[in-house]
This record gives C-alpha cells, structure tokens and sequence, in this order.
C-alpha cells in the first residue's frame, strides 16, 4: 500500500519522510494514511494492477472485510490508519457520536446543496494514539479547581472573570467567555511569563507553549483547562466522542473510525463554531481513558470501547491474527505477512492490506510492527 501524505503546517520535516524511506523537502510532512477514507484513499497491489483501496473494498466487499463487516459498515473499511509527526500543536476539537454526524452531515447536505460544512461525512471518530516517541497529549476536563488555581497565578482581572465562570460546574461557560473575547493581551502576557517558569509539563508550561505557536489564540486558555496526558514510547490514550483533545507534541501511531469529522476550539486557523462545539463536548471534568491492554508473548493489542478498530503490535516476534481487515505497517526493522499460503515481506514503512478473504494471518517482526484491524470478538 501506498499512503497519502499530508502537509499541515503543524508536522515536522523529517519524521514521516525518514521513516517512510522518503527524501525531505524542508516541507512539512504531518500525516501519512492508510487506509480507504473517500478523501485520501491508499493505492493498493492487487492482482490487476493498482487500485484505490477504497474502490478495491466496493469492488468485493464480502471478500475484503468479510460478510458480517459489510453487513454491519457498508462497503467501506471501518478505520483509518495514521502516522503523525507533530512540531507545533493540532487544534483542540472534538467529534460527534455516531448520531450526531448523521443528523449534521444530512442537515447539512439538504442546506448547502451537498458542499462541506462542519460535518465531512456522516460518521463518527472515536481514535487512539500510541506512542512512538514521548508525546504531550490533551484529553478531557481537568478538575476545575485545578483550572481555577492555574488561572488566580496569573494574577489578571480577566484571569480572575474566567475562574468565576467555573463555578457551574462544567466548562462550558468558560469556553464561551475565553472564545468569545474574554482573554486580553495582559492575560496572554501573563500565561507566557507564568507558563516558561512553571515546571515542564504543567498545564500551565504546557498552554504557554501552546500559546508561544499561536500568539494571541484564545485557544492556549482553553488548553490550560484540559488534562495533560505525557505517553511514553508504547502507551496510548483513547478519545470517545464529546471528548475536547489536542495533540501538542511527538511522533505516534493513530488508529480510528473511518471518519475527518472535526469541529475546533482553538489552536488553528481554521473555521471555530462555538455553538456547535458545546452542542458535541462534554464539557465535565474526567479523567483521560486509557485502551485495554492484552499481552499475549511478542504481541500487545489495545482495544477500547470503539467495535470498528484495534491496534495490535508486535515486537522481535510473531502473532496471529483472527481473520478480518487488516492493515500491517512496520514500524521497525522488518516483518513477514504469511496467510493463505502466501508471504511478504516488507521492511520499515511498508505497509500491506490484508483483506478477510486470506484468512487467519501471521506477523512475524524482526523490530515492530503494527497491525490495525477490528475489534477482536473475544474482547
């Protein structure tokens, strides 16, 4: 498989490329997909020559996810598969249940004619990152007392107006304050003081430096009220719907719904709508949910409460994989795809799609690979 790279102003010049095996251009380099989304589908082998993956699936459903896989998503594949080099942070955003994206992307559609608004498609986008190298992530309400400590250090009038709007209970008034002018440049000025003396990893250093990448963006105050999730090389965090998250920092795998619903809270300088922010967030404190861990030898699979995917990976050995849809990416080294008494071998940034029709497959790495797939029917 081919993936399709994308050039966001936010990636980094040298990670995707080095590990895809690919030149740098001194560009950006942010994501690369794999997978069969209608907008950026991977080119795939097959036996009649090239094919878009997402034509090969319609093509022959049944045998590329299996009868039951079709019967239940349609002939499109349920994920998507990133790789993601981040230099400056993604925009904080959220994305809609399953219901949500149906009913938005339809109203939309009868009102613009069938053109792209907030909603991309008519799906949800539940997703999972696992670290390939240390990563700063944001996901979820923090204790709004913690906010509100955060937020009398900074010692402003407006600093002291946003602590009173957290006494609700929730965060929504906050957001609609620091998005709606609440913020002024003493406050920023204070964040970026207080924020570069603050220890690494605070929420507080963790906003200034959301904020010195998107000087005056409202965005690093709704930052400071999120939890600051740090991944080590191998750990994993997972967002559900309703769940306001931003990537700051690292290079990671990210495994999701097939779906590029997206609606934004700062961070960007692309298109924010309050209203239907707060209509999707759950804009209560908790904690950052964390994938369920399943070791088996060389193989560790992390599943969450999303049925269309799960990542497995597997280090200096071989796994086996239940018959099903199947992305392998290696990572590392090497590995060999066996199934249906076929072999292939791919080596570091390789990938290969394996449809249901091969059967029960085998992974065997000499380093790391990562294979994304549905939901195991044991879990």
């Amino acid at each position: 498989m081919t993936p399709v790279l994308r050039d966001y102003a936010w990636g980094t010049t040298r990670d995707i490329p080095e590990l895809l095996g690919l030149p740098e251009t001194g560009e950006p380099v942010a994501e690369a997909w794999w997978g069969a989304h209608v907008s950026a589908p991977s080119q795939a082998s097959s036996e009649d020559g090239p094919v878009a993956l997402d034509e090969l699936i319609v093509a022959d459903p049944d045998r590329c996810l299996g009868a039951d896989a079709a019967g239940r998503w349609g002939a499109r594949l349920p994920f998507l598969l990133k790789l993601l080099a981040i230099h400056k942070p993604l925009s904080i955003q959220v994305h809609p249940t399953l219901e949500e994206a149906r009913q938005g992307f339809a109203a939309e559609q009868r009102g613009t004619g069938g053109r792209p608004h907030s909603f991309q498609d008519p799906y949800h986008k539940p997703e999972m990152v696992y670290a390939l190298t240390p990563m700063t992530v944001l996901a979820g309400v923090r204790p709004l007392a913690d906010t509100a400590g955060d937020l009398e250090v900074l010692g402003t009038p407006a600093a002291a107006a946003l602590a009173a709007t957290l006494e609700t209970g929730d965060l929504e008034d906050f957001i609609v304050a620091t998005l709606g002018g609440g913020v002024d440049e003493a406050t920023f000025s204070a964040l970026a003081t207080v924020g570069a003396q603050a220890p690494e990893g605070s929420s507080l250093a963790v906003a200034a430096h959301a904020l010195s990448h998107f000087p005056g963006d409202p965005g690093a105050m709704v930052a400071l009220a999120l939890n600051v999730v740090p991944l080590a090389p191998g750990e994993a965090v997972y967002t559900g719907a309703g769940v306001l998250h931003s990537y700051q920092s690292g290079l990671g795998i990210e495994v999701m719904a097939n779906s590029d619903n997206v609606v934004r809270a700062g961070l960007t300088p692309k298109q924010i709508d309050v209203p239907l922010l707060l209509q999707l967030s759950d804009t209560r404190p908790a904690p950052p949910a964390r994938p369920h861990v399943d070791h088996q030898g060389p193989a560790v699979t992390l599943t969450t409460e999303a049925e269309e995917f799960a990542l497995t990976v597997v280090t200096d050995g071989a796994t086996t994989v239940e018959p099903g849809p199947r992305i392998v990416l290696v990572v590392q080294g090497s590995a060999v795809v066996e199934a249906d008494g076929q072999r292939l071998e791919l080596s570091r940034g390789q990938a290969a799609f394996v449809p249901f029709a091969r059967g029960e497959g085998s992974i065997a790495a000499q380093g790391s690979a990562v294979i994304a797939r549905l939901r195991p029917t044991t879990v």
